[in-house]
């Protein structure tokens, strides 16, 4: 029998590996291998603190809410109200992200099938509806088999590419673009939804929590880096926006098939978590009714897929980078007051010199900063 705890790192490694990753080897291509590695292992630390700065906010509040409530225990009411619209935005922008990608892979699974892409858009929408309906305890042993998905394509990907894999991509670098990777780098690695669910997986087992948390951020991040190495070695310049279509040619049909399974089941998993944790903050810290939550969740994401016009290589970027960012800092901040002000001993305490959390607030508004008013024309 499977432990709960295995369960909560396959919960937070099944929310970080998403969509995200299937934009890597593209940046990576156009930035450069290095200089996209950098980016990972950077921005790995940075979530391994995020994560458990957010567990222990968890764990010492005596009450149950999702990031948007513990704003507004710590920081009040105006702080709780911006971080309300930055997780509604940035989670539906993600869940647009997701159907998106997930019809494309649909698409190649069924060779075309489908015929027009808004039946791919509206099949994965209505699968992934379904089990956000169902809550926490249908999908747990899903995130279980997607962690199983994700080393089994890697071994597909290994066998079927080491052999063409070509050093010679490894070595790109254009300066003009070493700030591409950052906003889809920031949104591939972020799993701060998965958190109150590993919290919940391990109720009574809160001594696991801050494990769980380290081991579930670090298994996406070796897997990106084995990932972007694969595709970028032996797609180099033929590298596709979702890094699987465009490997057909070099590995033929059936290794791409197995690496579309895998982005469908990887790319639902996550529609399904950030739908929950939406769902979620609407009913925990809004008191919205449940049945209102879930009918806005089912319908905002596939109204805004008939809306969108950007590549989703811009899209992640432009999430990550500002709404990823916004919540990162509402979450150091929040973390700075939880404390001081916590009305509940933690099973952990991580304590993170104030200098480092002043150094990664500034990080994220200069990364916004650039979004906003550079990124595109330098």
């Amino acid at each position: 029998m499977i432990s709960n705890f295995w369960y909560a790192v396959a919960m937070l490694a099944g929310t970080i590996v998403g969509v995200g990753v299937f934009g890597l080897p593209y940046v990576a291509w156009h930035a450069g291998f290095f200089v996209e590695a950098a980016y990972l292992g950077a921005l790995f630390l940075v979530f391994v603190c995020l994560h458990l700065m957010f567990g222990e906010i968890i764990l010492r509040t005596g009450t149950r809410h999702r990031l948007a409530g513990y704003v507004r225990l710590y920081l009040g009411e105006r702080m709780q109200k911006l971080t309300i619209l930055t997780t509604t935005f940035g989670f539906l922008g993600g869940m647009l992200v997701y159907i998106l990608v997930g019809g494309k892979f649909l698409d190649v699974l069924f060779n075309g099938f489908l015929s027009v892409p808004a039946y791919s858009y509206l099949v994965f929408w209505a699968i992934g509806s379904c089990l956000i309906f169902l809550g926490l305890k249908a999908i747990k042993r899903s995130e279980l088999i997607m962690l199983f998905f994700m080393v089994a394509a890697i071994a597909v990907l290994v066998i079927g590419g080491i052999k063409k894999i070509s050093f010679d991509n490894f070595f790109t670098f254009d300066s003009s673009r070493i700030f591409l990777p950052y906003g889809i780098t920031l949104f591939a690695l972020a799993g701060i939804a998965a958190v109150p669910a590993v919290r919940d997986i391990l109720e009574g087992s809160e001594k696991k929590i801050k494990k769980a948390l380290i081991l579930g951020t670090a298994l996406p991040a070796l897997f990106y880096v084995l990932f972007v190495a694969l595709v970028l070695g032996v797609s180099g310049g033929a590298v596709s926006e979702d890094a699987i279509s465009g490997l057909k040619n070099v590995l033929g049909g059936p290794v791409v098939f197995i690496g579309a399974l895998f982005g469908v089941f990887t790319v639902a998993t996550s529609y399904i978590t950030f739908g929950l944790y939406l769902k979620d903050m609407f009913v925990y810290d809004l008191g919205i009714n449940k049945i209102l939550a879930f009918l806005f969740i089912l319908l905002a994401p596939i109204a805004l897929v008939f809306l969108h016009s950007d590549s989703f290589i811009v899209v992640l970027g432009f999430l990550g980078a500002i709404f990823g960012g916004l919540e990162s800092i509402f979450l150091i901040y929040t973390y700075k007051k939880a404390r001081q002000k916590g009305d509940r001993t933690p099973e952990y305490s991580y304590n993170i010199p104030m200098p480092l959390l002043n150094l990664l607030i500034a990080v994220f508004v200069l990364g916004i900063f650039y979004t906003l008013f550079f990124d595109g024309k330098v």
